[in-house]
């Protein structure tokens, strides 16, 4: 056996649903497609400390490199909490990184398994994965730009692509960068997309995306993405969930995720509104690290425009102490937002007491609401 076919075997032994090689060249494809998109939506990828620009040349920045080796990690081996769907990506709330769980050690293996062979690897996340895992022969693309397993998972999206650099010349596979999407699917993800982040087969603006918009920005969502982004407080499935290609994968029965179960109730909106500093940082952040442990406020700002989206006036009690007791202006300012969607004489006569205490953006919103209520 090979050193292709131990590296391979030993991947599938691990649990790692396909893994696929191809050579140092840089992803020219890659690079093309980044320098035609404008500044404005893709900018915050090619920084001085995070540029995959940069990473789609590894070789020119790790001279060193002879392949590049791309594992699959399927994350939706079991099935998820029922009151989590919908809310949080399911990628985010299997993420063991920080926890050091099942999955972060199987990785963990893997990389011990190269270097007994006497192999120098390394990650780099700069790395486009999923255009080197197209490239290694493993993936399709979809119209959503998610890529697909091709040999493995139902040839569903629910996967992580990592890729691994190698000092070996290792035979590269035959790339399969190309759209996999049946001819008579008519862009179900495209029409779904809540907020328009999808604009064209293969073409998003992340600056309109709901995981963007729930986890990198600053200051107060705004408004006109408040509603399209629905009751999800971080990260977003919905391109995926509605897509053809992942019905047999989604339609099948899994196991339950026992101890992501147990904690599911450490998420649920009302406690994500009102959750002390100390909960966020041990019970959520752990889970959902794109969020500074020192930002809290972003995660309740999310919960209290999810709440004002659900549409339940039961809520407007917890809505009602978080617009009179946070010190944070963004959500207080969306708690106002909240309870103008909510609506009802209660969120009225609360909006109208905190009008004669607030100023600035809170006082803003606090009369947008009761215009909106008419």
């Amino acid at each position: 056996m090979n050193l292709k076919e131990q590296i391979r075997g030993k991947a599938l032994e691990l649990g790692f649903e396909d893994a696929g090689f191809t050579g140092v060249e840089p992803l020219d494809l890659y690079i093309r497609e980044i320098e035609s998109r404008p500044p404005e939506m893709y900018g915050w990828v090619r920084t001085e400390s995070f540029n995959v620009r940069r990473g789609a040349a590894f070789a020119e920045k790790h001279p060193w490199a002879r392949s590049l080796l791309v594992l699959i990690r399927n994350y939706h081996r079991r099935a998820f909490p029922s009151s989590m769907v919908g809310r949080i990506g399911r990628c985010y709330q299997v993420d063991e990184r920080i926890e050091r769980g099942d999955e972060h050690r199987r990785l963990g293996d893997m990389i011990d398994f190269l270097k007994g062979q006497g192999l120098r690897v390394w990650f780099d996340e700069e790395v486009p994965a999923r255009m080197s895992a197209a490239r290694a022969g493993i993936v399709t693309y979809g119209k959503n730009c998610f890529v697909y397993a091709r040999n493995a998972m139902r040839h569903a999206s629910w996967l992580e692509s990592i890729p691994l650099i190698l000092d070996a010349e290792i035979e590269p596979d035959e790339p399969s960068i190309e759209l996999g999407c049946p001819s008579w699917c008519k862009n179900a993800c495209i029409a779904a997309c809540p907020t328009g982040a999808l604009y064209s087969p293969g073409k998003m603006n992340p600056k309109r995306c709901i995981a963007y918009n729930s986890y990198y920005t600053e200051g107060i969502t705004p408004l006109s993405l408040r509603e399209p982004m629905g009751i999800w407080v971080y990260g977003c499935d919905r391109c995926q969930e509605v897509c053809p290609r992942n019905q047999p994968w989604m339609n099948q029965d899994l196991p339950d995720n026992g101890p992501l179960t147990a904690r599911a109730p450490d998420f649920d909106l009302p406690v994500l509104l009102d959750m002390s500093d100390e909960h966020y940082v041990e019970r959520v952040w752990p889970k959902a690290f794109y969020i500074s442990r020192k930002n809290g406020s972003k995660w309740r700002m999310n919960a209290a425009r999810a709440l004002g989206n659900l549409g339940d006036r039961e809520h407007v009690s917890p809505l009602a102490r978080s617009l009179a007791d946070s010190p944070d202006e963004i959500v207080r300012g969306m708690c106002a937002w909240a309870l103008g969607r909510l609506g009802g004489s209660a969120a009225r006569e609360v909006l109208e007491a905190g009008r004669t205490r607030e100023e600035g953006l809170v006082r803003q919103e606090i009369d947008q609401a009761l215009d909106a209520m008419g």
